[in-house]
């Protein structure tokens, strides 16, 4: 048998690595030397232990599980210093939230560092915190719980927390409701807005040239910096009022519209946006 990597995973390494400036995938499917002591790189059937401590858990033994066994389970994704303290902190945060955070089921545990002292394993099941090899300085090792390893679900679930959003952002992905009330308009950037606007447009417009081009709108925009006055001339300046209205609720449409306007249009001048903490 040889260990594959599905889709989903896939998927969550690309979306991983536009989140980063500095990410870049280092592997799924582990090599020689994974393969000769296991883990969630190599699938089920090609453990050389078959009770190694990534097949035993309810949601790893396969059977009685029905997921696959003959995919790995596991991204690495390489990191520098700045984007690996980041990423890192949001992994912890939910880590320590994971009772009560409907994301947290979908990891078994992490590997990474805070900057100081020796790499930390975080295991999302116990609880429990161990030293990980200084390999992990450099990358971030997340580990998905097998029986999540075909599922879109798991990949949205933690690029979602890797973006930094809270659980309640999370769930406003699903009802298009989520983002928007005064509240949470009056604080957020521009940059901020146009994510948002660009997320419900896709999902009011799905399969069009639309979805195409604002699709890659939100990778371009990632965590960095953003030149919203070329967003504006380059895309939004593109669609009619009546597309945008289309794909806003009603309730909000001008709302949104009001604010985006207010941030976006009122100095010619290029204005960069803010990168989320």
């Amino acid at each position: 048998m040889t260990t594959r990597a599905t889709d989903m995973l896939r998927d969550l390494a690309a979306g991983w690595e536009r989140l980063f400036p500095s990410a870049e995938l280092s592997g799924i499917v582990g090599d020689t030397r994974h393969a000769k002591r296991g883990g969630y790189h190599i699938s089920i059937e090609d453990q050389v232990d078959s009770d190694d401590y990534s097949v035993v858990r309810a949601d790893d033994k396969a059977p009685p599980g029905k997921w696959p066994r003959d995919c790995a389970s596991a991204v690495d994704m390489n990191l520098s210093l700045a984007d690996m303290k980041v990423c890192h902190a949001r992994l912890v945060a939910v880590w320590r939230n994971r009772a009560t955070d409907p994301r947290a089921k979908y990891i078994n545990a992490h590997n990474g560092w805070n900057g100081t002292g020796s790499p930390g394993r975080y295991d999302w099941v116990t609880g429990a915190v161990s030293t990980a090899s200084d390999d992990h300085e450099w990358h971030v090792h997340l580990e998905i719980r097998r029986r999540y390893v075909n599922d879109p679900q798991a990949a949205k679930a933690v690029l979602s927390i890797l973006r930094g959003e809270s659980p309640a952002q999370y769930l406003g992905r699903e009802d298009d409701m989520g983002f928007f009330d005064e509240k949470q308009i009056d604080g957020r950037t521009g940059a901020q807005l146009v994510k948002d606007v660009w997320w419900l447009l896709v999902r009011g417009n799905p399969g069009t040239a639309l979805y195409r081009s604002l699709e890659q709108l939100g990778a371009d925009l990632g965590e960095v910096d953003v030149d919203e006055a070329a967003i504006v001339s380059g895309v939004l300046a593109g669609l009619t009022p009546e597309a945008i209205a289309a794909a806003i609720p009603p309730a909000l449409t001008k709302q949104v519209a009001d604010e985006l306007g207010r941030r976006l249009m009122a100095d010619a001048s290029p204005v960069p946006g803010q990168a989320r903490e």
